[in-house]
């Protein structure tokens, strides 16, 4: 009676497995055309694990020892969601406040009074003639200040904004963060972030999704036959359980 219920228990579990993974596909699916979006990834840790012994006689002592074979897991259940930064491919615009980072950081972004990190560099010119996201977040300097956009506005690869006559009038800000967290779709919460050198800035250009949208459907289309496969599962344990207790109603 224990085989079967266990067996229900785990293609059930199979089962929740299958539709985390089709909401993740899902959502990466429908930002496939979001600039700066980062594809996400299951992580999995073991449910109800049990070590397994062997029995071993000891002819010295003359008794039967118990010898660790190893971990048996029954189930696995989602541990957590982890963001894919890998960067994806660079798209030119030639819309002069457009931005991508061709190498490691984030852009540094002010949104609702709250600082956070963006690889999403297809910027607006907001009101007040500040450079926003299109929800509305200031891109900052390395200084923590807005940049305003003006006639003859250039960026250079280091980060340096100039005027029409060459003249530093700012940099843009370039950082990399630790245990880096996703807020939304696009933007990203960190801790102690620091500026990097390790980029390219690249005016006109921006950065699309590292999401491959065929590689997504088919990965899909298999957590949804693996679905399947688990309810299956789920129906022929459910009549095993159905005829196991109805044999043992008739025994005497």
């Amino acid at each position: 009676m224990i085989f079967v219920t266990r067996g229900i228990y785990n293609a059930s579990m199979g089962m929740l497995i299958d539709m985390a993974k089709l909401d993740r596909i899902a959502n990466d699916l429908a930002n496939v055309d979001t600039a700066g979006y980062k594809q996400d990834r299951e992580a999995f840790r073991a449910y109800l694990r049990r070590e397994i012994f062997r029995q071993e006689p000891d002819p010295i002592e003359k008794r039967v020892e118990k010898v660790p074979i190893g971990p048996l897991e029954y189930a696995v259940v989602l541990d957590e969601v982890r963001s894919d930064l890998s960067q994806g491919p660079l798209e030119e615009t030639k819309v002069p406040y457009h931005l991508a980072i061709d190498g490691e950081g984030f852009f540094r972004i002010e949104f609702n009074g709250q600082e956070y990190f963006t690889r999403n560099g297809e910027f607006e010119v907001g009101s007040g003639g500040y450079i926003v996201t299109n929800y509305g977040g200031y891109l900052l300097d390395e200084n923590g200040e807005r940049i305003e956009y003006f006639d003859g506005f250039t960026v250079d690869g280091e980060g340096y904004v100039r005027d029409e006559n060459g003249n530093v009038i700012t940099r843009i800000g370039v950082y990399t963060v630790e245990n880096p967290q996703k807020f939304g779709n696009t933007l990203f919460t960190g801790e102690n972030p620091s500026p990097t050198e390790n980029f390219r800035i690249l005016q006109g250009y921006v950065e699309k999704s590292n999401v491959n949208a065929l590689k997504a459907m088919v990965d899909m289309i298999s957590a949804m036959r693996h679905y399947e496969l688990s309810q299956r599962a789920v129906l022929v344990n459910d009549e095993l359980n159905g005829k196991l207790i109805n044999s043992l109603a008739t025994l005497k």
